[in-house]
């Protein structure tokens, strides 16, 4: 913040960042995260399969709460699942009005009855039986705070799901360690050519380049809406901007953090049971990322349920 010449407080700062970054990133986030669709499918539907086979029964018709909602997505993936039949009621929620915006062009097509809220969690004044949580925890700064909030919100007997979370607990485990490191030896092998002038210019000045002739990318979109709000008086580098964004991520700017631990969670989440953990990207990418090959083996440590994968997954049922 003292780099950027930013005045404001801290919770500020984060709030003010991640809505721009989130309202500048809708217009890109279903193309820059299309890998995520069949991985995040399949994570749902086993972990519905998980609920099942727990010995879940619904008797009543689902009232469902998305958190950090987005473009719809995680909806979306509940919506193909084996839930589909059961859920009567929606809620999106999201602190950025543009992802909101991008969710309800897609909620056209669920046939289910769905409102929009634009806030936080604090604002939401009704109970729920299910909660989806994806791509979500490693935003929130207060994690303790959050899920404390979150508990109120969940009837007993609900279900919380969370998926695409950093794995803490397993981001330095040896095994993960030596696939990431096949990969890299993988990624340098394809990638050598020889360089081209620009190579030899820094990047740093490529991009103000880029931006003179007027070609901006989203990382420029969001710079230049902070200094058009003054929350910054220099502009944020992408790694910047993403240690303030995903506060729980490990970034060059921000080395030190771990993201999302279970035992952390167990240790919160005290009025619920976990159902099933799981784990994915266990060769730190997504299973549409991988060659053939590796997908095969991540198709094989999925089957398994190992746990030592770059993603965690986790749904639970609260106690009666």
């Amino acid at each position: 913040m003292k780099r950027k010449g930013c005045t404001l407080t801290p919770e500020e700062f984060h709030e003010k960042v991640n809505i721009v970054f989130h309202d500048k990133e809708s217009l890109i986030y279903d193309e820059i995260h299309s890998d995520l669709k069949n991985s995040l499918q399949e994570q749902v539907n086993l972990l519905i399969s998980d609920l099942f086979n727990y010995g879940y029964s619904i008797s009543e018709k689902i009232n469902m709460l998305d958190i950090g909602c987005g473009t719809g997505l995680s909806t979306e993936y509940i919506l193909n699942s084996d839930l589909k039949p059961f859920i009567e009621n929606i809620t999106m929620l999201d602190s950025s009005e543009k992802m909101l915006d991008k969710a309800k062009a897609r909620a056209k097509n669920w046939n289910t009855s769905t409102k929009f809220q634009k806030g936080y969690i604090t604002e939401v004044n009704e109970k729920f039986d299910l909660v989806i949580i994806c791509s979500v925890l490693h935003h929130i700064p207060d994690l303790k705070d959050f899920l404390d909030q979150l508990d109120q919100l969940i009837n007993p007997n609900g279900i919380l799901i969370h998926l695409q979370d950093p794995n803490a607990d397993y981001l330095d485990d040896e095994i993960y360690r030596q696939r990431l490191a096949v990969i890299e030896k993988m990624h340098i092998s394809r990638n050598r050519k020889k360089k081209h002038i620009k190579d030899f210019i820094p990047k740093s000045i490529r991009n103000s380049l880029s931006r003179l002739r007027g070609r901006k990318n989203y990382i420029d979109l969001i710079n230049d809406q902070l200094l058009k709000e003054k929350i910054i008086t220099k502009r944020m580098s992408a790694d910047e901007i993403w240690s303030v964004t995903d506060i729980h991520v490990r970034t060059k700017e921000n080395p030190f953090t771990n993201g999302i631990s279970l035992n952390f969670l167990k240790h919160q989440l005290k009025n619920f049971k976990l159902v099933k953990q799981r784990s994915y990207g266990f060769y730190g990418s997504l299973k549409s990322d991988l060659d053939d090959d590796l997908k095969k083996e991540e198709e094989k440590l999925i089957e398994s349920n190992e746990f030592n994968g770059r993603n965690l997954s986790c749904i639970w049922m609260k106690k009666m």
